[in-house]
């Protein structure tokens, strides 16, 4: 999806943010490119900055899709990345908006 189409989606689902999703809390709505190699270089940038908005900047122009990011502390303290992406909650009773 574009940029523009990614961040309807994720304003859309912004009430997801503090629901539980498999017993970790949803903190964060990420756009991040569907591109194995861009989302490597995406990833290295938001892992360093936690900032997704940033971290998305050169790729705006790419194939994109939206993840939920849970339990952020888990990121810098046991170095996990526990994100999935937002279709994967339409199984989890979560009112998903696509």
């Amino acid at each position: 999806m574009t940029y523009k189409e990614a961040s309807e989606l994720k304003n859309k689902n912004e009430h997801l943010i503090g629901q539980k999703y498999r017993g970790a809390t949803i903190e964060e709505l990420i756009i991040r490119p569907t591109n194995e190699n861009e989302f490597d270089s995406f990833a290295i940038a938001y892992l360093r900055t936690m900032n997704a908005e940033l971290s998305i900047q050169p790729f705006t122009q790419s194939d994109l899709t939206l993840d939920v990011v849970c339990d952020r502390v888990k990121i810098r303290t046991n170095n996990l990345f526990i994100r999935t992406e937002i279709e994967n909650l339409l199984d989890e009773n979560l009112e998903v908006n696509l």
